[in-house]
């Protein structure tokens, strides 16, 4: 069986193009599907437009969340209840065809333990399609590559990487890297991204977050820029020191008599360009001891409010 875990926050008007989808994909699909849904808090009638449609799969579960945790918890939480051979990740508006599954799944069964799913092209434009790309160049720069460049969360893991997923003490996930780090045998799948079905619901201070809360799991990068910015910066600022005592013996002999260093002006700009970078440097790693210090919280990821299943779901975990 195949557990495909889809996370869901506010998507009232597009669960019915998803279900009617994964449908067909479970009518021509030669293995049994099982859906994971989790409803990650939505203040909409997501749950109540979900309840017609789900007593057409014979395996699903659905699974509200008692208040919006993020994308990544929802994931989590629909990965912890998932029973499937392999688990899929799935977003729930489209833009990552559920077609592609059967490929994912043809991969996994020649041996792959990890399938992801890779974007040849994707249809955001403007500086939102410049920040996704600039962020999947430096991702791969300040990580050594711990994902595949242009993947995100769509793609297989098999029960074994799953188990290993579950068993991380992690709060702080990124789940696209995560499931790769395992080391185990992974192929890529490339498709091309579709438009969005209905509105955004990351904004620019969500894709900044998701993409600042990657780089700092799995790279210290950050940390050793602050190092070497001192090391340019202190450089910088003996070379100008050398030069000004320069300046000034020469002035002592009589050469430079008309050059006139500003005292004030240069230690201004010193001052402000020296505390910029020591508020910079600051917040980098406060927010290095922020992550740690979520961590020794030990908080759970996510809280289950309830959850809804069909019967033989609950025949399949008795």
């Amino acid at each position: 069986m195949i557990s495909i875990v889809i996370p869901l926050w506010n998507e009232e008007e597009g669960v019915g193009a998803l279900l009617s989808r994964l449908s067909e994909l479970r009518e021509a699909a030669p293995f049994p599907l099982e859906l994971v849904l989790v409803d990650d808090g939505s203040t909409d009638k997501t749950a109540e437009t979900l309840a017609p449609l789900l007593p057409s799969f014979p395996h699903w579960k659905l699974i509200h969340l008692s208040r919006n945790f993020g994308q990544q918890a929802a994931y989590r939480a629909g990965l912890d209840c998932a029973t499937g051979d392999a688990v899929v990740f799935l977003d729930a508006d489209l833009q990552d065809p559920p077609e592609l599954i059967p490929e994912m799944v043809r991969r996994w069964e020649a041996g792959a333990k990890v399938v992801v799913a890779c974007r040849q092209s994707r249809p955001e434009r403007g500086l939102r399609g410049v920040l996704l790309n600039l962020f999947h160049r430096v991702f791969k720069l300040a990580t050594g590559g711990a994902m595949p460049e242009n993947s995100g969360t769509f793609g297989l893991m098999d029960r074994v990487v799953a188990q290993h997923v579950r068993a991380l003490p992690e709060v702080n996930l990124f789940l696209p890297a995560l499931r790769t780090w395992f080391g185990y045998q992974q192929e890529i799948v490339w498709y091309h991204r579709a438009a969005r079905t209905g509105q955004p619901k990351q904004t620019f201070r969500k894709l900044i977050s998701y993409a600042w809360d990657g780089l700092t799991s799995f790279s210290e990068w950050p940390l050793k820029l602050i190092g070497l910015a001192g090391l340019v910066i202190s450089a910088l600022g003996f070379c100008y020191a050398s030069v000004l005592i320069f300046i000034k013996a020469a002035q002592f002999f009589g050469f430079f008599r008309d050059l006139i260093v500003m005292g004030f002006t240069t230690l201004a700009v010193a001052v402000l360009f020296m505390g910029g970078i020591q508020l910079l440097c600051l917040g980098i790693i406060g927010e290095y001891i922020a992550r740690a210090y979520r961590e020794t919280k030990q908080r759970p990821i996510y809280i289950v409010e309830r959850m809804e299943q069909s019967s033989a779901s609950r025949t399949d975990e008795s």
